[in-house]
């Protein structure tokens, strides 16, 4: 089960899948908050859908952190 914004967030990364989505980016798009505030929000949020949706490699998914840009979510293929 998810709350608000972790739905919102999600549909946000499945609509687009593939693309590097920097964290100030998500802010904009999921909290439509300016991107000076404290962007560990996101990398809350990120942690419990990943968790929650058990999105991993053995589940054909990976929610990809990309260091000092943000996050990509990939489908994970054969």
């Amino acid at each position: 089960e998810l709350s608000g914004k972790e739905f919102e967030l999600s549909y946000f990364l499945f609509c687009n899948e593939g693309k590097l989505l920097d964290r100030k980016h998500i802010l904009s798009a999921v909290w439509q908050q300016q991107a000076d505030l404290n962007t560990r929000t996101v990398d809350t949020h990120i942690s419990t859908i990943r968790k929650k949706l058990a999105l991993s490699p053995e589940n054909g998914w990976r929610l990809k952190s990309i260091y000092g840009h943000g996050y990509r979510l990939e489908r994970m293929t054969d």
